[in-house]
């Protein structure tokens, strides 16, 4: 064969592989939290990852919502380490804006932050623009991410109390809340160890709440930890979490 035909076999090789990662791998991409190929990837990823290495078990599944648009809905967890918002993210075939704090999102992960879609939050009070940014998000029907305890609590099996602000947030948004308890991940601060550390890791849809016209932040957030502290058992910490903590290396 000359070097045409082996030209022309090159380009029919090529064109035969495009379609058919068309056809055959890029629909089933799209179809993941995001509709976008690279995060549907991710998030194939991020479950069979979460299943070898963090041997994930998860409950209450039938808490899920199927209705489309999911929203306005707000998913409120116990914070237990860095993995926690990637093991919920990873059994929810939905996109969750997770509101996280900018003093852990470094700079040089900033396309990644972007991708994502996360909501980044001043805790030290001095930018109150994430709080708009959620609203906004719930309003056009999305899903809002928080840790209400402000950090991850330490020691395990204590629940910190919930800063107002998550029931701020339902309450002037009309929003469903997911109430959700992790456990069992690793015991490190370190988030590139909490992504490679085998654990027994626990997720648990408790309860998918409707919301009920209560507009009294304080009463939904004391709600939300009572329903927290009885599906868990956990013991009640009522000592908050300083919400400004000396920088922490990431790795």
């Amino acid at each position: 064969m000359g070097p045409l035909g082996w030209i022309a076999v090159a380009l029919g090789t090529w064109i035969v592989l495009v379609t058919l990662v068309r056809v055959l791998v890029l629909p089933p991409l799209t179809r993941g939290p995001a509709g976008d190929p690279g995060l549907g990837l991710a998030w194939y990823a991020l479950k069979i990852g979460n299943r070898l290495i963090h041997h994930l078990q998860v409950t209450g599944q039938e808490c899920l919502p199927t209705n489309q648009p999911v929203g306005p809905l707000v998913v409120v967890s116990n914070h237990t380490g860095s993995l926690d918002p990637l093991l919920i993210s990873s059994q929810c075939p939905f996109m969750i804006r997770w509101m996280m704090g900018d003093d852990m999102m470094w700079d040089r992960m900033a396309p990644l932050w972007e991708k994502l879609r996360l909501i980044a939050v001043d805790r030290t009070g001095d930018r109150p623009v994430a709080i708009r940014e959620a609203l906004r998000t719930l309003r056009d029907g999305g899903v809002v991410g928080i840790f209400p305890e402000g950090r991850i609590s330490l020691p395990r099996g204590e629940i910190r109390p919930f800063f107002e602000g998550v029931g701020a947030l339902i309450a002037r948004s009309k929003a469903d809340t997911l109430l959700v308890w992790i456990e069992g991940t690793p015991v490190t601060d370190q988030v590139m160890a909490s992504l490679f550390t085998p654990s027994h890791s626990k997720v648990h849809f408790i309860e998918h709440i409707p919301f009920d016209g209560e507009r009294d932040p304080v009463v939904i957030t004391e709600r939300l930890r009572s329903k927290l502290l009885a599906a868990s058992g956990w013991k009640a910490n009522d000592e908050s979490l300083p919400l400004v903590l000396p920088e922490v290396l990431p790795f």
